[in-house]
């Protein structure tokens, strides 16, 4: 009988850390699926596609509508702005069970990103995951980079 409570025991301590491991994995997947769809969707609304003096095909990627409409690029809306919009929409998944959710959009807006036509987005959050008895502190980042190069 002691030995059937000592096994029964471990299968529940198993079980429990495999819970943990699927759950900061399901945490991880959907911060990387928010932060690759906020960087894919900037992407594609601040891309402007042009034909240089030489005539090659060149593409500038735009970080507002203002901006674009000085240089008078066909742009669906700025990069930073789809990306706010795109947060702002998206921002529910996470932040219904995350304590902490900070997003560094083009590494603290350095304007030599757009003009290599680079959107970069790093997430950070911090969640409390339940663990046997206690709740451990769990901080997940994630880097996504969409570019306008072929």
């Amino acid at each position: 009988m002691i030995t059937m409570l000592f096994f029964l025991f471990c299968l529940g301590g198993l079980l429990a850390l495999l819970l943990l491991s699927e759950q900061a994995d399901y945490l991880e997947m959907k911060v990387q699926h928010t932060a690759d769809l906020i960087t894919k969707g900037a992407r594609a609304a601040g891309m402007w596609e042009y034909a240089n003096s030489d005539g090659a095909s060149e593409k500038r990627l735009y970080a507002t509508t203002e901006e674009a409409e000085q240089e008078n690029a066909e742009v669906i809306r700025g990069a930073r702005e789809e990306a706010a919009i795109l947060w702002t929409m998206n921002q529910s998944a996470l932040a219904s069970r995350a304590e902490e959710i900070s997003v560094v959009h083009q590494k603290g807006e350095r304007s030599h990103l757009y003009r290599q036509g680079i959107y970069h987005l790093k997430m950070e959050v911090d969640q409390r995951i339940p663990a046997f008895w206690e709740q451990l502190d769990v901080k997940i980042e994630r880097v996504s980079q969409s570019g306008v190069y072929d």
